[in-house]
């Protein structure tokens, strides 16, 4: 009987692999880490053999742990970080370390972007009005062309983290239309061919778009041997973990709002038809759905910033306790300290890469532990900001906030974002909501649930609420006017701080203007 499913979840830190059965229930989790690696400044990139080791070693171990036969694994399906580049030759080996979401790198090739394309032809090449940012997959693949010459002449494609273990899996190389945002028409699902010229970019070294519950195909022998996994079970494509994140937390209804509180924050609010504002964005989520918000750059990873930086004697990053203690000692709004959560640039709201994180409000009587609530807090703040801002462009106001990932599984943290954004806080069954997403996926893609609705109805189970406390909202409904006052205000000196960093100067500004026009093909 196949009768189960399993979900790989590709993420910055770690592979996750989830078992679950047809109602959504976790038989077991395996976890893998691997490093990251920021050879310079605003860079962020990883070895995709590093995914690869990883997805055999979890896989293995999760089938010891549930100790059930394979054969009752009916697919498999697929969650992972994105955008990310990875260059691979025609034997699929990967060309050099992936770049991943978070690098910087591109932001030169962005701004030759932003100089070149309008908003409406963005809308006609993609469907997404926004595609002159150094994180964004078009500014990559400029970068790439431009100063990795010999791998991108060797590059037969250039593959998604998710997709590259799709084709370890199957031999084949293929991605989703939702993980090819602003390279594939959304609406079409089909690459325009004067875009692609435009970038000087051949469509040759796109991989084929698929939808996120359609079937790769089955597991070939060499990847059965590796990873333990019957060959012939099928592989179904999935999509991006925050997509999945979403789905997994149940948000596939109109007026759901989500928190997937990973190493960044993604906020969704679920609308019947896509509605863009100020900061935000709408994007096609699964069937007629789609989502309004966005991510932030930094959410989990604020806290390995405050516990690599503030707190030395802990044992290990992955050990928030001494932080949570520390935090839950001192009283909401942090004695008026506010943190402004830009560590590495910031993409929603702001979309600025300059951007820099700040405490305000410094006195010396505040202390560690009164650092460590701001940043807590400084989080929930900005996903207040993505979720109000998503709220007034939908024209709604939601009560609930499902909150799912690895910042989910604290009590204390729910517990600051149900008071900092006066929603009631839902905590789902299964935290790691990106593992089930993809599984549910898989379901869907091999016909085991009729839709995504069914199988979100059989899968999905909320486990708790945390409801926002009344005494606490008038201070953090004036600390919250404050907190979106603080990027404008701060804005021109983060643009000059940036430069400063950087060693940027009117010589090398103008070099890198001349550089811009080689960026387009000959």
């Amino acid at each position: 009987m196949k009768d189960l499913f399993l979900g790989l979840d590709l993420g910055t830190s770690a592979l996750k692999a989830g078992l679950f059965d047809g109602t959504g229930h976790l038989l077991a989790l395996a976890r893998r880490s691997y490093p990251l690696y920021t050879p310079q400044p605003g860079w962020a990139e990883q070895e995709p053999e590093d995914w690869w080791t990883a997805v055999r070693a979890a896989v293995a171990e999760l089938l010891e742990r549930a100790a059930v036969d394979r054969a009752r694994i009916a697919a498999v399906g697929l969650s992972g970080q994105a955008p990310g580049h990875v260059l691979v030759d025609a034997d699929g080996v990967p060309l050099g370390r992936a770049i991943i979401w978070s690098d910087r790198r591109a932001a030169a090739e962005a701004k030759w972007l932003a100089e070149r394309v309008t908003r409406e032809q963005a809308l006609a090449w993609t469907a997404y009005p926004l595609l002159a940012d150094s994180a964004l997959p078009p500014a990559r693949l400029l970068w790439l062309k431009a100063h990795r010459l010999a791998d991108w002449a060797r590059c037969v494609h250039v593959l998604q983290p998710k997709d590259f273990i799709a084709l370890r899996l199957t031999g084949r190389a293929v991605t989703d239309n939702r993980s090819a945002f602003t390279l594939v028409n959304l609406e079409t699902g089909r690459y325009d061919p004067d875009y692609f010229a435009f970038l000087g970019i051949p469509l040759a070294k796109m991989p084929s778009v698929l939808e996120p519950h359609a079937v790769v195909g089955g597991i070939v022998a060499e990847a059965a041997m590796r990873t333990r996994l019957l060959a012939g079970t099928p592989v179904v494509c999935g999509t991006i973990d925050a997509w999945c994140d979403i789905i997994g937390c149940g948000g596939v209804a109109p007026g759901r709002a989500v928190d997937a509180a990973g190493t960044s924050e993604v906020v969704a609010l679920i609308t019947d038809r896509p509605v863009e504002g100020e900061g935000v964005f709408a994007s096609p989520l699964v069937g007629d759905l789609y989502f309004t918000g966005g991510p932030t750059q930094a959410g989990g990873d604020a806290l390995h910033w405050l516990a690599r930086g503030f707190y030395p004697e802990m044992d290990g990053e992955s050990d928030f306790d001494r932080l949570e203690a520390d935090a839950s000692n001192v009283e909401p709004g942090a004695g008026g300290l506010i943190f402004l959560p830009y560590l590495s640039g910031e993409r929603a709201p702001v979309w600025d890469d300059a951007a820099r994180a700040a405490f305000v409000g410094l006195t010396v009587r505040h202390t560690r532990a009164h650092c460590a609530r701001a940043v807590y807090e400084g989080v929930a703040f900005a996903v207040r900001h993505i979720l109000t801002l998503s709220e007034r462009a939908a024209g709604l106001t939601v009560e609930e906030l499902r909150v799912s990932g690895g910042g989910s599984r604290s009590v204390f943290w729910n517990q600051v974002k149900a008071d900092v954004t006066g929603k009631r806080v839902l905590q789902l069954a299964v935290p790691d909501a990106a593992c089930l997403g993809a599984a549910m996926l898989a379901a869907v893609g091999v016909s085991a649930r009729a839709n995504l609705d069914a199988a979100s109805a059989a899968m999905v189970h909320v486990q708790g609420a945390v409801e926002p406390r009344a005494e606490y909202a008038a201070r953090y409904d004036a600390m919250f006017a404050m907190y979106c006052d603080l990027y404008p205000a701060l804005r021109m000196v983060f643009s000059r701080l940036s430069a400063f960093e950087m060693g940027r100067n009117t010589h090398h500004a103008t070099r890198n203007t001349q550089h811009a026009t080689r960026f387009t093909a000959q």
